[in-house]
């Protein structure tokens, strides 16, 4: 390589490279799109929608979205080492509680046979198998972008980042479903949603190793 060239690849590799936000501006509706192609051509909405969304049962869709939005911020703070997540982490955590408070609640009232009868149905297998799937596309969104940070410890990035990922994808799986019970919501979204947070803990520092 001669001076000129390296002059060349060293003014290239000073020039501003695309930050997490502008990453996510990209990817997310790509990534939205192949997700809601999916699900029309594999899924498709559930007969009774309106009369889900005019009932509790919108629930299972608005608040795996509040836990993307906040696992999605978490993950980008733990791509700026410079930012402090606590209060951050402290509104997830008061999240996650209010939900576990929930099916507490209600394991109580339906007792251990309730669980078990609420979960003892086809529907928690395609559960479990249907959010990952259309997890994917959203977790390779979250993944790459945070690539272009400096995350200091991969595997909780990845894991939080698949928590959000899995947060969107059960939305978009809840306009499928019709069980409503809380029983089987909670644990068998929850479930769901924590495999694909797996996944980001597995592939978070294979992705965002710098």
């Amino acid at each position: 390589m001669n001076t000129d060239d390296l002059i060349a690849a060293l003014a290239a590799d000073t020039l501003p490279q695309p930050g997490i936000a502008q990453r996510l501006v990209w990817s997310l509706p790509v990534a939205l799109a192949v997700c809601v192609a999916a699900f029309v051509a594999f899924w498709g909405v559930r007969p009774d929608l309106g009369a889900a969304l005019a009932s509790l049962a919108v629930l299972k869709m608005i608040l795996p979205v509040l836990l993307a939005g906040l696992a999605g911020a978490v993950a980008i703070a733990l791509a700026h080492p410079v930012e402090v997540a606590g209060r951050r982490w402290a509104v997830l955590a008061v999240f996650a509680a209010v939900l576990v408070a929930t099916f507490v609640f209600h394991l109580q009232r339906g007792g251990l046979s309730g669980l078990v009868e609420a979960l003892s149905i086809s529907s928690l297998w395609v559960c479990l198998t249907s959010v990952p799937a259309l997890g994917l596309p959203f977790l390779a969104a979250i993944l790459w972008s945070l690539s272009t940070g400096a995350v200091l410890r991969p595997r909780l990035a990845g894991a939080v980042a698949g928590l959000a990922a899995g947060g969107a994808s059960a939305a978009i799986y809840a306009f499928y479903c019709d069980q409503d019970a809380a029983l089987f919501v909670l644990p068998a979204y929850g479930a769901a949603i924590l495999s694909v947070a797996l996944a980001g803990a597995i592939c978070g520092p294979r992705v965002l190793r710098w």
